[in-house]
């Protein structure tokens, strides 16, 4: 892991809590004195919120998330970035078009990750969705797939795609499956001994059940690589 700070949305936590593999985050955060950031809402999201409102669904998570708070893996940052998140936003949703229509891509919450990740100069977010992370490293990929999706022709507006990839550049998106590999590597999986190879296959295959956008022959791929 080259940086040592990593911005965090829920959806990636809530794919690691899902599959009890929250403690990839401590065991990163100690081996290489990482800290992962998320923003008060998605502290709210993933904490307060269910616990106040009784989603007994996600409160064991919530209670998972809120001990990672506590020991200083997840720091939670606050910053105003209202006005350049309304910026982001305007430009990511008038970058491409359909029948002469824009194609609203992200949310406001994803643009406050990116314009969040830009103030406090943190280079990676981990993100599990596949739209922002598309956006931010190959856009014209993003073009192809929403008009094979929509079986229409689509247009780019250079503009402001050239503003989203000003605001984006030097950004990086990786996914929960990447934290869990980069795990395996330096050792998290060794307590398994002889099963530990299928013991990452689980997890992988667990993750993309539980919301990372990890394809199966992706999974097929990881581990040609361990194996």
């Amino acid at each position: 892991m080259r940086s040592k700070e990593i911005l965090c949305d829920s959806g990636s936590f809530i794919s690691l809590t899902g599959t009890c593999l929250d403690s990839v985050l401590r065991f990163l955060s100690e081996r290489f004195s990482s800290h992962f950031i998320i923003p008060p809402w998605v502290e709210y999201e993933m904490i307060a919120k269910p616990l106040e409102k009784g989603m007994r669904q996600y409160s064991f998570s919530a209670i998972k998330i809120k001990e990672l708070i506590k020991d200083g893996v997840i720091l939670t940052v606050n910053a105003d970035v209202a006005s350049d998140a309304e910026q982001l936003l305007d430009s990511a949703n008038h970058m491409l078009y359909a029948k002469g229509k824009p194609i609203t891509l992200i949310q406001s919450g994803e643009a406050q990750m990116l314009a969040l990740a830009r103030r406090l100069d943190v280079s990676t977010i981990l993100i599990d969705e596949r739209t922002t992370r598309m956006l931010i490293e190959a856009p014209y990929r993003m073009k192809d797939h929403v008009a094979e999706e929509l079986g229409v022709n689509v247009m780019v507006d250079k503009r402001s795609l050239g503003d989203f990839s000003s605001f984006t550049k030097g950004m990086s998106a990786i996914r929960s499956c990447e934290l869990v590999m980069v795990a395996y590597e330096n050792g998290f999986f060794d307590h398994f001994k002889e099963l530990k190879v299928e013991a990452l296959e689980a997890a992988l295959y667990k993750l993309r059940f539980s919301g990372c956008s990890i394809r199966f022959d992706e999974i097929e791929e990881y581990m040609r690589m361990v194996k």
